[in-house]
This record gives structure tokens, sequence and C-alpha cells, in this order.
């Protein structure tokens, strides 16, 4: 019995990071801003993030899309590459790269959507 509840408690416990993962997709919704993360690399390869807050998006973004930001107290702009897109419930995140999720140039929606499909 004790092997049995050992068991069933290792299956859980391997089960519960795949629970929690994000769904990718391939185009979302936007109600119009987000945050952007931008993690340029710096001097000796380290990598300094800054959080831009409220920055205009478009009304639907979509993976291969090139989003136009303009962001900052001195205005800077950037275009975007979207390489993933990940939606947790009615939150997503952007990323400018499929590999790596920390320390990498992203967008968060607080609320996005499913994209309407092309016509």
């Amino acid at each position: 019995m004790l092997v049995a509840m050992c068991a069933g408690a290792v299956l859980l416990l391997a089960a519960a990071p795949a629970l929690a993962l994000a769904d990718d997709v391939g185009a979302v919704s936007t109600p119009g801003k987000g945050d952007l993360t931008m993690c340029p690399v710096t001097f000796a390869l380290y990598r300094s993030c800054n959080l831009y807050h409220h920055i205009k998006l478009p009304p639907q973004i979509a993976i291969g899309d090139k989003v136009r930001l303009r962001y900052g107290s001195n205005p800077k702009r950037y275009n975007f590459p979207v390489a993933r897109i990940a939606r947790d419930g009615a939150k997503c995140t952007v990323y400018s790269q499929t590999a790596d999720t920390e320390n990498v140039d992203k967008i968060e929606i607080a609320s996005c959507a499913d994209a309407p499909p092309a016509r």
C-alpha cells in the first residue's frame, strides 16, 4: 500500500509542471496595450532587463509578425519579431524567440483572446 501511494505521489508531481504550462497559439487579439520587457545584451554577455508599461499594441498579433513599438520616456522605436505566443488563461506572453523564455524580449498582455479567423 505504501509503495502504491509513493508511486501515485511521484506521478502526480511529475504531471504537475505539465498542467501549469501555457498553451502556444498562432494569433491573438489584444486590448491595445501591454507591458514590454527588453533584455539587451550588455558588457560581457550580461543581460539587464527593463520593463515598459502600457505599450500601444495592434488589435491582433500573430506569429511571424513584426510589431512596430514605440516605448520609453525618450521614445524609441522597435520592430518586435513575434516568434512565439503563449496563452495562459486570459493572459498572453509574446516572445521574440522560441527557445528561451527568461531574460528575453517579450510582451505581456493581461487580457487577450483567440484571434478571429482571417477572411
